[in-house]
């Protein structure tokens, strides 16, 4: 048998999760399925699947050959990208995960604009605010505020977001206006509930930093939500300016604290080696850097 087609048989039943749907999926026999399993097995000389009737589950040394005969077809898949680049013309299918807020507020319409510009594009996007494994969840490429984890990936910074201060109108007539981050510890400041984001707001004025002890009696684990509370009243929020611009615009939100500087985010596109310099990347990165 042809090792290639086992090998990708062999990736396609541990993603798929059994031998039927791999079968069903490319016309042939179940049992074709694990003959092309058992060969490679034989081959080398050790089992990669553990199967009964009802389940099946990677070897420790499935585990490792997996990771690798994916990397190798993502390589070939590179291979034959490297071909439509060299006609200048980028195709295929690119597979994003990024997060809610972001991918709703920046990533969203940049990738209407193109897809729109590349027609022989697919791009399926997954928002979610869950940690990502990039190869094993199947992912060309996701979106990070941090790269700690992904060492073995490619990461570049695509750019740096402001942070901003700001509360809508009504509670700002209601409590007033802060003079100083000091003063933030008599009002109400949204904060996350969850242990990603720290609880600290830290500001400079030039010279010195003030961390005050913010307190809030709403907490909540998405921004997005926590800006729709800010726009009804319910406090102070910090959010990217992203999020937030067209509200700060149109007056419904208005900064706090203008004079004090907040850390900035710093957000990467995090990728693997066998999508560097290929033309659907390249494109991507063309309309994220507008």
């Amino acid at each position: 048998m042809d090792r290639l087609t086992s090998i990708e048989i062999f990736v396609q039943a541990v993603e798929c999760g059994s031998f039927a749907a791999v079968a069903e999926e490319r016309d042939i026999s179940a049992q074709m399925v694990g003959k092309h399993i058992r060969g490679l097995e034989a081959s080398l000389g050790t089992k990669l699947l553990n199967k009964s009737t009802r389940h099946q589950s990677l070897t420790p040394a499935g585990e490792q050959y997996y990771r690798r005969c994916k990397t190798i077809l993502s390589e070939l898949l590179a291979a034959e990208n490297d071909i439509h680049r060299s006609l200048n013309e980028p195709c295929g299918n690119l597979n994003i995960a990024a997060g809610v807020n972001f991918g709703i507020s920046f990533l969203a319409p940049r990738l209407a604009k193109f897809q729109t510009a590349h027609p022989k594009m697919t791009v399926n996007v997954t928002l979610s605010n869950q940690p990502v494994d990039l190869l094993k969840d199947g992912f060309d490429i996701m979106f990070l505020d941090h790269t700690r984890g992904h060492e073995s990936l490619i990461a570049k910074k695509i750019r740096s977001y402001s942070m901003v201060l700001c509360a809508s109108p009504q509670y700002l007539e209601q409590f007033g206006f802060p003079k100083h981050p000091d003063d933030l510890t008599h009002h109400q400041c949204l904060q996350h509930n969850t242990s990603k984001y720290p609880l600290k707001w830290q500001f400079y004025d030039g010279s010195q930093r003030y961390a005050p002890e913010v307190r809030s009696r709403l907490n909540i684990n998405s921004s997005q939500a926590m800006l729709n509370a800010a726009l009804e009243g319910a406090g102070i929020t910090l959010q990217p300016i992203f999020q937030i611009a067209d509200e700060l615009k149109k007056g419904r939100l208005i900064q706090v604290l203008p004079d004090f500087t907040l850390e900035k985010i710093d957000m990467y596109i995090i990728y693997p080696p066998y999508l560097r310099d290929t033309a659907r990347l390249n494109a991507l990165m063309a309309f994220l850097e507008e």
